[in-house]
């Protein structure tokens, strides 16, 4: 019996198998054939529990479907004319049990339930793997971050240099975002682990099937309960691809000052040089390929975003193809883009090299301490911040134009740029100007919730950690439990097949 059945009068153009179900076949064999038997076990031992089913077409049918399930891919016809892979593998089926066992198994069940099943067991994994891969990025910032709490660095803001921070305050401050990417990844697990299955096509169906029990055998923490839009909704897979968007906005952020900071200009790290190429015409390049490809990914991830809802948009809130299909093909590659990047940024994260020498130089000179300044003058002198502000403006303007770095300025400029600014004069030690002006010590005095200082810098790693441990943690946990219901899921089939069928039965 043809899938076409009697509705259609014409065979598939070739052009249509060729352009629209080979690739949509070959795609879903890769990735979905693992969940497409778990759907199928799942909902036989549904259908026999509640009598759907006798128990020794039941038993027939769990055999044939654990040796397809052994054999693999090379046991479906991988016939694009058959549409999808759902017809692949019942076709297969039938050909193994003849049309009136191997078709009874699609009662109260459409393709358009089982592919939102699918891609809601996709995502979930694609969840797992990710967090798992950002966790691993986290890792090696936190130890970067703790092996370099007191590595002085220019912080900046416009590019221009603002005030003394730490470079592994900088690191930890990634590490920061990354996580609220992750405490999104697992929000969304949460919201979307609920099972579409039994929804029908649209509709449910008149069958009084159990979708708690198939839920509850793929280890799904409950049921997606309104019948059409457990069908049409892809919501989730929209904030999936957001959170994708999020996380690489902020790789690429941190990848744009890597890029920066390597240049002869800056010279405030390097690389190690298994992480840079070479050029084929000038032998003085060390060139930062991971760093810019980190930026192009990002790039991509974007790009596959807004396809995905360009793709989506104006589609009916029901199943089609632009909806429910090929709207998801740039989600997975964005969620394999986003995992391959999370490597990559784990390996440059790993072979950065803080050179402190120039980080120090730099802020020493570069007049990011001109806060400190002006803050000693409101604290020491109880003028006006707006007041120190001014003051320490002149200061600054003046040793520009007078091309005297900022370790260059001395108690006697400050005193004579008080009375220009405020016609008074207010006396400052050396010894107490040449402190303030101190970068390393305009770290540990921000000492502030949440500020630079070392310390404070190692309270915030620490709680870094703890939160970390906690989302490798919830991975754990969560695999282990779908672990364990595909086990089980796999013993109860296995049971079932073991059961011995009457003659009859077994040709019924």
């Amino acid at each position: 019996m043809s899938v076409r059945g009697e509705r259609l009068s014409q065979g598939m153009a070739a052009e249509v198998r060729e352009l629209v179900y080979r690739p949509r076949l070959e795609r879903e064999t890769k990735h979905a054939l693992e969940h497409m038997h778990a759907i199928n076990q799942a909902h036989l031992l549904m259908l026999k529990r509640h009598g759907f089913l006798s128990k020794d077409i039941a038993a027939v049918l769990a055999r044939e479907m654990l040796e397809l399930q052994r054999q693999g891919a090379e046991a479906l016809p991988n016939d694009p004319s058959l549409e999808d892979l759902y017809f692949n593998c019942e076709t297969a089926l039938i050909a193994r049990t003849g049309v009136e066992i191997g078709g009874s198994l699609h009662v109260g069940r459409s393709r358009n339930d089982i592919g939102a099943t699918i891609d809601r067991m996709r995502a979930r994994r694609e969840i797992l793997d990710l967090i798992e891969a950002v966790s691993r990025v986290r890792s090696s910032l936190l130890d970067q971050a703790e092996r370099h709490a007191d590595t002085v660095m220019p912080g900046y803001t416009h590019l221009q240099p603002s005030q003394p921070v730490t470079f592994g305050f900088y690191l930890l401050g990634v590490a920061t975002a990354l996580a609220r990417d992750i405490e999104r990844l697992r929000a969304e697990y949460r919201r979307m682990n609920l099972c579409p299955l039994g929804a029908g096509a649209m509709a449910g169906t008149s069958f009084a099937i159990d979708r708690n029990m198939t839920a509850g055998l793929l280890a799904f923490d409950g049921v997606a309960e309104h019948s059409q839009d457990a069908v049409a909704a892809r919501d989730y897979m929209l904030s999936l691809s957001a959170i994708g968007a999020s996380l690489s906005t902020t790789w690429s952020r941190l990848a744009q000052d890597f890029y920066v900071w390597t240049t002869a200009e800056f010279a405030l790290i390097d690389f190690a040089d298994s992480v840079a190429g070479v050029s084929s015409i000038m032998p003085q390049k060390k060139n930062p390929v991971v760093i810019e490809a980190l930026k192009a990914n990002a790039g991509e991830v974007i790009g596959d975003y807004t396809a995905m809802l360009a793709t989506m948009r104006a589609s009916h809130f029901t199943h089609s193809i632009d909806a429910t299909r090929a709207s998801l093909n740039r989600a997975w590659t964005l969620f394999e883009t986003c995992r391959s990047s999370m490597t990559l940024l784990d390996l440059l994260v790993a072979a950065v090299i803080p050179r402190a020498r120039r980080m120090r130089e730099l802020t020493a000179n570069n007049f990011s301490t001109m806060t400190d300044l002006a803050d000693f003058i409101v604290q020491r002198h109880g003028l006006s911040f707006r007041e120190a502000h001014h003051i320490v403006g002149y200061v600054t303007r003046r040793a520009l134009e007078e091309k005297i770095a900022a370790s260059g300025i001395t108690a006697e400029m400050v005193t004579e740029a008080v009375e220009i600014v405020l016609h008074r004069r207010i006396e400052f030690g050396a010894t107490e100007i040449s402190d303030i002006l101190d970068p390393q010590k305009s770290v540990e005095r921000r000492i502030s919730l949440g500020a630079p200082c070392p310390a404070e810098t190692l309270r915030m790693l620490a709680a870094q950690r703890m939160v970390l441990q906690q989302d490798e943690g919830f991975v754990t946990v969560v695999r282990q439990v779908l672990a364990d219901k595909a086990a089980a899921l796999k013993q109860a089939v296995e049971a079932l097949a073991s059961i011995v069928v009457e003659p009859a039965a077994a040709t019924a």
